[in-house]
């Protein structure tokens, strides 16, 4: 998850014994097509794309690239927040589907009580250090640190609460509709935010990520599909603690690969690097949000069916065709986007023609993430040993085919190309363990609840 909500990245869910069964209906969304679903969250997130692009294009005519890191540098300190979650929420995104999928919405509901409860205190203990770090900046009279500090403060409890919480309760009940046009609304109010960048240069960068995940939140609560309030419970708290944990500690693994990259920019090439390495990641987004959508549709979509059915085929058939045809249609669209990212940069933002061969090498990376609906189902299976081994090997195939490529200079294009290659034996080996899976699921075929 991003963390933050500008054009260009800074930095972004199983026991107790249930209540008795209930077949409450199931929501109206829930009912639509898979490809109705997708093309709703798509085709809102095409127009909320196509708005930041135009955003981080103005954005980059703005500032420096030095100033541009500075921010953006700062912000890594929301990428590493997650882990102190300790996959609760993880939990969450698990069993919200899952026992909606049961019948049990009532368990569902007090499960995600439990979670708004613990999303809010730890985005307030977190927002407390940041803001030490943003006090401790001001006594010394960096007001550029102080500031940037004190702006991920108020960001880290907006990153618990709206893009952790609200956004994954949005995703489980289906309602990407409304999901969409927030992302639209935000987007567009970043556009017109930059007015303040452009007067306040890097407090005016400060102001827009605030004012902007303002509204994104805003938006999402008045909005929310789960009227339920935040009520600590210990005993739902352990059991989301028992069920997300393992899923956080492979999923964190997945998140801070790209927080890892991100940081080798910055050791390695600098703050001017990192302002650089930051339209490489907005090049790398605009498409990406295509097969992230997918993701998002057909999770949740996975773990109710799982519910009913405990069936691991019946997951992967969920998930086959919307990842093949999404793969189809990146194809033509990553080779326009390699033509025309080279002219379209050189003409709206000079200063950042640098990037140009590491932006074009990113765009292939979204065609590797397609494939990572399979990848999420050791997740709804509790298979995170699996998982884990996967991302175990990538990560250390990426590490040190990225150490061997700048051994003898820092070239920004190494970057997305080791992370290319390590994503994509990621998405094989997913494959090929779930492959393992299938097979021994029918051989030895385990009956579905109510079968005798």
């Amino acid at each position: 998850m991003n963390s933050q909500s500008d054009s260009i990245p800074t930095g972004e869910d199983q026991a107790a014994a249930a209540a008795a069964p209930q077949v409450p209906a199931r929501p109206a969304a829930s009912k639509r097509s898979l490809g109705m679903l997708v093309g709703h969250l798509v085709g809102g997130n095409m127009v909320s794309m196509v708005v930041r692009l135009v955003s981080g294009v103005w954005l980059g005519r703005l500032v420096m690239p030095a100033t541009l890191g500075l921010f953006t540098g700062i912000g890594l300190a929301l990428r590493y927040a997650p882990f102190l979650q300790l996959g609760i929420l993880d939990g969450l995104y698990r069993e919200l589907p899952y026992y909606i999928g049961k019948g049990q919405r009532s368990r569902a509901e007090e499960l995600a009580s439990a979670a708004q409860a613990w999303a809010l205190v730890v985005g307030g203990a977190y927002a407390v250090v940041l803001l030490g770090i943003g006090g401790w900046n001001l006594w010394r009279a960096e007001y550029w640190m102080a500031a940037g500090w004190a702006t991920n403060a108020v960001l880290a409890v907006v990153f618990y609460y709206k893009t952790y919480y609200l956004q994954l309760t949005f995703r489980t009940a289906h309602d990407f509709s409304r999901l969409a046009f927030v992302n639209v609304v935000e987007s567009v109010s970043s556009l017109a935010l930059l007015a303040l960048v452009a007067w306040l240069q890097f407090y005016g960068l400060c102001l827009r990520a605030l004012l902007a995940g303002a509204v994104g939140t805003g938006l999402l609560f008045l909005w929310r599909p789960l009227r339920v309030r935040p009520r600590w419970n210990g005993r739902h708290l352990r059991h989301l603690l028992k069920i997300g944990l393992p899923i956080f500690g492979v999923g964190q693994l997945y998140t801070w690969w790209s927080v890892l990259s991100s940081t080798l920019v910055l050791k390695f090439a600098g703050v001017e690097g990192m302002g650089l390495y930051a339209m490489v990641v907005m090049a790398n987004t605009a498409l990406g949000f295509i097969p992230s959508a997918v993701t998002q549709v057909v999770h949740p979509r996975m773990a109710e069916h799982f519910g009913r059915h405990h069936r691991v085929a019946g997951l992967v058939r969920i998930a086959r065709w919307p990842m093949v045809l999404t793969a189809l249609g990146l194809v033509p669209v990553i080779a326009a986007s390699w033509w025309l990212v080279g002219p379209a940069t050189r003409l709206l933002v000079p200063k950042y023609a640098a990037a140009i061969p590491a932006m074009k090498w990113s765009l292939l990376i979204p065609l590797a993430t397609t494939f990572y609906p399979l990848a999420g189902i050791f997740q709804i299976i509790r298979r995170q040993d699996l998982y884990g081994a996967a991302l175990g090997v990538s990560m250390a195939l990426y590490v040190g085919i990225q150490l061997w490529m700048i051994r003898d200079g820092v070239s920004l294009s190494a970057f997305p190309q080791a992370m290319l290659i390590g994503r994509t034996v990621f998405a094989l080996l997913s494959g090929m363990l779930l492959a393992v899976l299938c097979r021994r699921e029918r051989r030895n075929p385990v009956p579905e609840e109510g079968e005798s």
